[in-house]
């Protein structure tokens, strides 16, 4: 279908994506979903085709794209499963803090390990008593001879019980209000004093190695480890946020799209009462808002992307298209289940999972209420009120 928001060769490279992505991945959605294991092997053959980091420099071994790009194979790899677009996703934020962010050495490094699939590396920010108020993080970073030492506990992180690298922020000048004092270093998973505890067992997100505590018990880097400048890292994670939210939102409409495809053709061949489900205009006024709801998403999310890769600030429409999909998800992938019915509420069909997934998204990554704190904050910031 042509489309007046996607170029012609952006369109092309969707639908490759797309055949990829049914070929190559669909196949093994069950032993992500269903067994929990952590998709080590088609990770490596997305990096193969530029599928991971598609918006960096290939010298770095990325795809030579923009966040456009990124968002649409987040699209489709979300349309098999999101807990993969999810461990694609992490790859991509905490590769941009280095790329952007770190030296030249961390880049050469670590990028092309990360954008082959050979390393996984997993965004160390969370805490027990701190979640999306990060700047009031616990975790300590002193200063010791020529590196640091570190010490605190982290936890909800995707991909963190099977990362070898992590992106720790931590504070560093505690006298100092934490926007002013926080620092964000790479740090090896072999590194001694790193304990591991329990993986939650999650309602979505299966197979992706969410860990529930992650303890850094006066664990050693040296100081070539610090990302960029030391107490800039709040600086560095607000604009890894905004390339973050947004290339989630890209990755939670494949879901919604996906599920309004199934209850499209179940609606369509399903009798009762002696007539097709979509005869029934409490069904078809169902599609009609499923259809509506993943547009209005898609266009917010492209055009967070479009500014974005225009050198624009972003952060207002980062966080309006990581809530306006987080809620056309939710209201979707649902109204999709009561189309089906009670075979909705079955694993014949993968509804039920796209519905565990998006109710995750409405926390991940910023809960929707933190959203529109963002949004309100930006437009009082515009009209010059704040």
């Amino acid at each position: 279908m042509e489309s007046v928001f996607y170029t012609e060769e952006e369109q092309k490279y969707q639908r490759e994506a797309r055949e990829f992505f049914q070929r190559e991945v669909a196949p093994h959605i069950d032993s992500i979903d269903k067994e929990g294991k952590y998709p080590f092997e088609i990770l490596r053959k997305l990096g193969e085709r530029h599928y991971i980091g598609v918006r960096f420099p290939s010298k770095y071994g990325g795809g030579g794209r923009d966040l456009l790009s990124e968002t649409i194979i987040g699209e489709e790899t979300g349309a098999t499963t999101y807990s993969l677009a999810c461990a694609r996703g992490v790859a991509h934020h905490a590769a941009y803090c280095i790329w952007k962010h770190g030296s030249e050495e961390q880049r050469r490094e670590y990028l092309p390990p990360i954008f082959s699939g050979e390393s996984i590396i997993s965004e160390c920010i969370s805490e027990p008593e701190v979640g999306s108020d990060a700047a009031r993080m616990k975790t300590r970073a002193v200063k010791d001879g020529d590196g640091y030492v570190i010490s605190g506990e982290k936890r909800f992180m995707a991909s963190g019980g099977v990362a070898n690298i992590l992106l720790v922020f931590a504070i560093t000048n505690p006298d100092a209000h934490p926007s002013k004092g926080m620092s964000a270093f790479i740090v090896e998973r072999d590194r001694e004093n790193i304990h591991s505890y329990e993986e939650f067992n999650t309602m979505g997100f299966r197979g992706l190695r969410i860990v529930s505590e992650l303890v850094f018990n006066g664990v050693k880097v040296p100081r070539e480890n610090l990302v960029g400048e030391e107490n800039r890292g709040f600086e560095y994670l607000v604009d890894t946020l905004d390339q973050e939210r947004t290339v989630a939102a890209g990755s939670m409409i494949g879901p919604a799209r996906t599920c309004l495809e199934i209850a499209l053709r179940y609606s369509a061949e399903r009798k009762a009462f002696h007539r097709r489900l979509r005869e029934f205009e409490a069904i078809s006024f169902k599609i009609a808002d499923m259809a509506l709801r993943i547009e209005a998403a898609r266009l917010v999310t492209i055009k967070a992307a479009r500014m974005i890769d225009r050198g624009l600030k972003a952060s207002k429409e980062a966080a309006m298209a990581k809530l306006v999909v987080a809620e056309a998800a939710f209201k979707v992938t649902s109204d999709a289940m009561q189309i089906l019915g009670g075979i909705g509420y079955t694993d014949k069909y993968p509804v039920e999972r796209h519905f565990r997934d998006a109710r995750g998204f409405a926390l991940a990554g910023g809960s929707n209420e933190v959203m529109q704190l963002v949004i309100q904050r930006e437009l009082y910031k515009e009209a010059r009120l704040l």
